[in-house]
């Protein structure tokens, strides 16, 4: 086998981990859920407000609404178990004592946890546009679905990177995703306070940058906002009183992920490779 081959076995059985787990099923499920019940609550108590205009583009509401919160979540739990349980139940040992180098095990737990991602990801998108068709009618500007999955698909690298590595350093599966929670919700309090001082800043005739600045360095701004900043830059008129699209920077945000992502693979990378292949977690 070479390097490829070898990272192709520990991504098939990453994914053959899951589905043993019931894991996968569990979480499409809920992804189908979370997709299927707005759209159904919304039809019956909606006063009818919507124009046709709204209707047609009601597949991104569908698509951009759960991506700032669920599939961030979704990735830390993934990411979380990818690394940590494989200490805690003893399997590390065997995995890493098979003729594969570290770098390899590394690369295909974190590519096959990823994929596993990005197939929840496609479930939401592909449900979320189905949804739009089912209780709205005919939708537009579907082209640019499959710019926006990329856009979910990279900015969900960013936690579910730190995880990956919260998983690796602390090798405690609960730990790990409690670190990441902590990390997202800590990002969120302080981005709403930033945001809170510059507003009053500003309101006092002398708005303070800084706080803008360093709000814009948290994971939640950029994890949460860039798929919506895409869509703003593909659909600058789009007028749908339910889908509040923002503008933002797109290359700030996607040089935040990817300083993120780079950062937290190479501590878990520098993990890996220093540290002694532990036995089974007690």
């Amino acid at each position: 086998m070479n390097t490829l081959q070898r990272v192709g076995v520990i991504v098939g059985y990453e994914w053959k981990r899951a589905l043993a787990k019931k894991k996968i099923l569990a979480l499409v499920t809920l992804a189908i859920v979370i997709q299927v019940l707005p759209f159904a609550i919304f039809t019956q108590v909606s006063p009818g407000f919507l124009t046709e205009e709204a209707k047609a583009t009601m597949w991104i509401f569908g698509v951009l609404g759960g991506q700032s919160l669920f599939i961030q979540l979704v990735a830390i739990i993934i990411a979380g178990g990818s690394m940590a349980e494989e200490y805690e139940h003893g399997t590390a040992d065997i995995l890493l004592s098979k003729p594969i180098k570290r770098l390899e095990y590394l690369s295909g737990k974190f590519l096959g946890g990823f994929l596993l991602l990005i197939a929840i990801e496609a479930v939401m998108v592909v449900t979320g546009v189905l949804m739009g068709f089912a209780f709205f009618g005919p939708q537009n500007q579907l082209q640019f679905a499959p710019v926006i999955f990329v856009a979910i698909a990279y900015s969900s690298l960013l936690f579910f990177s730190l995880t990956f590595m919260f998983s690796e350093a602390m090798r405690r599966g609960t730990l790990a995703m409690l670190a990441a929670i902590g990390v997202f919700i800590t990002s969120q309090i302080v981005y709403s306070v930033l945001l809170v001082l510059y507003t009053l800043s500003q309101a006092a005739g002398h708005p303070v940058q800084f706080y803008l600045d360093v709000s814009k360095v948290l994971p939640t701004w950029s994890a949460g906002n860039l798929p919506m900043f895409i869509a703003s830059e593909l659909m600058p008129t789009l007028r749908n009183p339910l889908i509040a699209l923002v503008t933002g920077d797109i290359a700030l945000s996607a040089a935040v992920i990817a300083t993120y992502m780079v950062v937290s693979i190479a501590i878990a990378v520098i993990r890996q490779l220093k540290s002694d292949i532990t036995k089974k977690a007690d």
